[in-house]
């Protein structure tokens, strides 16, 4: 009898029917700035034209300010592609719309080294809730057990760079 084990760290997917209804609320919420002013110091709408469909995505996604002004968000959804080489997104802050420049960071090395920071900033035991994956070791996942769940899973940073003053 053969078992498997997990890996060390991993993506999650979350329940595609209930999130449906979750985002649609979430967009609700935070497109007007009298809702968002609690949920919105986590929590943005991302505006995504689709590359080749033309499809308009408006995304409920979380972000962190990081030290040189941009906002950092955290995705291994499939829509990212969409952001690939940089691109002109729109966001919804606090229920105002402005523009955006996106850049996705997609390589394993600096995208593990990001999320081992963000691990050890938040502490392991919270880290996985806060950053969209699952931690299956009691410990701190190395750099080399982040980099293979970046590669596998996908996971990767989304710098965006907002117009104006917030």
């Amino acid at each position: 009898m053969t078992t498997t084990s997990r890996p060390a760290v991993e993506r999650v997917q979350p329940p595609k029917a209930p999130y449906r209804v979750v985002n649609r609320v979430m967009r609700w919420l935070l497109s007007s700035p009298r809702r968002a002013q609690g949920v919105g110091r986590h929590l943005l709408l991302l505006h995504v034209v689709g590359r080749k469909s033309g499809r308009r995505f408006i995304l409920p996604v979380a972000y962190r300010a990081i030290a040189d002004g941009r906002l950092l968000v955290l995705t291994s959804s499939g829509w990212r592609a969409n952001l690939r080489g940089g691109t002109d997104v729109g966001v919804t802050m606090f229920g105002e719309r402005r523009q955006a420049r996106a850049d996705l960071a997609e390589d394993p090395q600096k995208v593990a080294s990001t999320y081992l920071y963000l691990i050890e900033e938040v502490g392991h035991e919270k880290a996985g809730r806060r950053l969209g994956i699952r931690i299956n070791v009691p410990r701190l996942p190395t750099l080399a057990e982040l980099e293979e769940a970046a590669r596998r899973d996908g996971l990767s940073l989304i710098y965006l760079t907002v117009d104006g003053p917030r």
